[in-house]
């Protein structure tokens, strides 16, 4: 429009009204979750740390006893004869430790070649007035040949001096001190341990568990997560934590990175460790150290190990003194003595979606792009769910012929060979099938707006399998709807790239690879909505590059 004095009067239509209000739909809801983030972040408080506890283990006499057990039984393999030489020589040693009567309980589980065999827990019980039992274990097996001199004679050698070190000791509950068998096949003795102490009338409110303590410079992990995003209570953590950094020689500790605890959100799987069987049956538990499974020689430092066992036996005391700890609580992120809660990180993934449904929808109200167009485009994305849902049906079939188990040393199920050919034949399969549909079928152009509608589809998946792993969806859907998509090669980035840097980003630090990937879906620790979804995402991503109008 122009005024009277010549000049040229902007008017504000349709367009630019749409425009803004695209940018505060891309803006503002991510804006106000970062906020909502940002001030659910709290540091935890842990045990008080006005009890005062004399340091008075002895490294030394630990790590000496951690030689003498590996070197008498270096192979203490579940099921194997020398294991249950090392079990007796461990009973002897606690009895003598404690004073207390050695406790012994014999049960089969399947061992390193998948047969029933028989383990063997031990524990003595320092008793207190009250059935509320603070527990303190280490397992005692390993892989064959062992000798598992740091994985774990050491967690062992620690159980034997505090036994010593905390025996009399005036308490508030019960202290178990317990040697169990099977951890490097799944934690079996752990899980019996734990319907054995409630058998007995205990009830175990804190576990703590300690393997492979005694390296010299390694950073210790801190394992706390259970199956289905259940965390170790923050009191508990935080006890770990500062006990640990109490002690000066007991070199670094710590939970992941930030970025493998995201990852773990965004793409979960069955987590490692002995505390996830009392975190899934409700009991606060957490674990210092992880190893290998004991294979190979590894040396240790007495000084950090004793220093380590300072730590412990202090936390252990303080947990004593403690109110009893709550139960095991939801998802969150630890960060530099800080957690952030997993809610929080779930409402910004959320929040990051509104932009991109606000800009399909406003595409689909200008184009209207035709009902030829559409029908091709969802038929081309239902070829790209296929390799997922192949995926999925394979695995669980795997998981039912008993083709999937879980290498000794590693936390990640992994599926054969086979299952592994079939889902690439399966992912070929579905090409073949789309390039045929595209090249002799179908005559009406794909519209452009189908590529980001059909991602929101598989984001609504991922949502149903994590809400953290709408995370996965978030950058294809931000290119899609921000960026003009351009020609040539380009396009092929523009359509694929976003996809593929994400799930590459997941496989690389997770250290998966795709016999991982089907074991994970086989066994059910990664959902079939997050595999499915992530295939549903690729099929946008054809459907945008193959695109024929803008």
């Amino acid at each position: 429009m122009v005024n009277q004095r010549g000049s040229v009067q902007r008017v504000s239509g349709p367009r630019s009204t749409a425009g803004r209000a695209l940018r505060i739909a891309f803006i503002v809801p991510p804006l106000l979750a970062l906020i909502i983030l940002l001030i659910s972040v709290r540091t935890p408080a842990g045990p008080s740390a006005t009890v005062a506890v004399a340091p008075s283990f002895d490294g030394p006499r630990a790590a000496a006893y951690a030689r003498q057990l590996a070197d008498y039984a270096p192979d203490r393999a579940p099921g194997t004869l020398t294991g249950k030489q090392a079990a007796d020589r461990v009973a002897g040693s606690l009895s003598e430790a404690s004073g207390e009567t050695v406790q012994r309980s014999v049960f089969t589980a399947p061992g390193p070649r998948g047969a029933d065999v028989t383990m063997e827990n031990i524990w003595v019980v320092e008793q207190g007035p009250s059935d509320e039992a603070i527990v303190v274990l280490a397992n005692r097996d390993d892989v064959s040949p062992g000798p598992g001199l740091n994985d774990n004679a050491t967690g062992t050698a620690v159980i034997v001096e505090l036994a010593r070190d905390l025996s009399g000791v005036e308490r508030a509950r019960t202290l178990v001190l317990a040697s169990t068998d099977g951890a490097t096949v799944g934690q079996a003795g752990n899980q019996r341990l734990l319907e054995d102490l409630r058998a007995a009338g205990l009830r175990p409110v804190a576990v703590v568990s300690l393997e492979a303590i005694g390296s010299r410079t390694e950073v210790l992990p801190i394992r706390f997560a259970g199956t289905g995003g259940v965390r170790t209570p923050e009191l508990l953590l935080r006890g770990l934590e500062e006990s640990i950094a109490s002690q000066p020689d007991a070199g670094e500790a710590s939970p992941a990175s930030p970025v493998v605890q995201l990852l773990d959100l965004i793409a979960p799987v069955t987590p490692a460790g002995a505390q996830v069987p009392f975190l899934n049956a409700g009991v606060a538990a957490i674990q210092l150290g992880d190893g290998d499974g004991g294979v190979g020689v590894a040396a240790i430092d007495e000084g950090r190990l004793g220093a380590v066992g300072a730590a412990v036996g202090t936390l252990l005391v303080r947990l004593d003194a403690e109110p009893r700890p709550s139960p095991p609580s939801s998802v969150y992120i630890a960060v530099s003595g800080r957690v952030i809660p997993g809610k929080a990180v779930a409402l910004l993934a959320i929040a990051l979606l509104i932009g991109p449904l606000f800009a399909a929808g406003q595409a689909l109200l200008v184009g209207r792009p035709s009902r030829a167009g559409w029908s091709a485009a969802l038929i081309v994305a239902a070829i790209g769910a296929v390799p997922g849902i192949a995926t999925v049906l394979i695995a669980r079939a795997t998981n039912l012929a008993g083709a999937i188990d879980t290498p000794p040393g590693s936390g990640w199920p992994r599926a054969g060979v086979v299952a592994v050919v079939l889902v690439i034949v399966a992912g070929i399969v579905a090409v073949a099938i789309a390039t045929y549909l595209l090249r002799y079928r179908f005559r009406a152009p794909l519209p452009l707006v189908a590529a980001p509608v059909i991602g929101l589809s598989g984001a609504v998946l991922l949502l149903a399998g994590s809400p953290a792993s709408v995370l996965i969806a978030v950058p294809a859907l931000w290119v899609w709807t921000l960026i003009t998509r351009p020609g040539g090669l380009p396009r092929l980035v523009w359509s694929f790239g976003p996809v593929a840097a994400v799930g590459l980003l997941i496989f690389l630090v997770r250290g998966a690879d795709l016999a991982t990937l089907i074991g994970a879906a086989g066994t059910g620790a990664l959902p079939a909505a997050l595999v499915v979804g992530g295939s549903v995402l690729v099929g946008a991503g054809v459907v945008g590059a193959l695109a024929s109008d803008a």
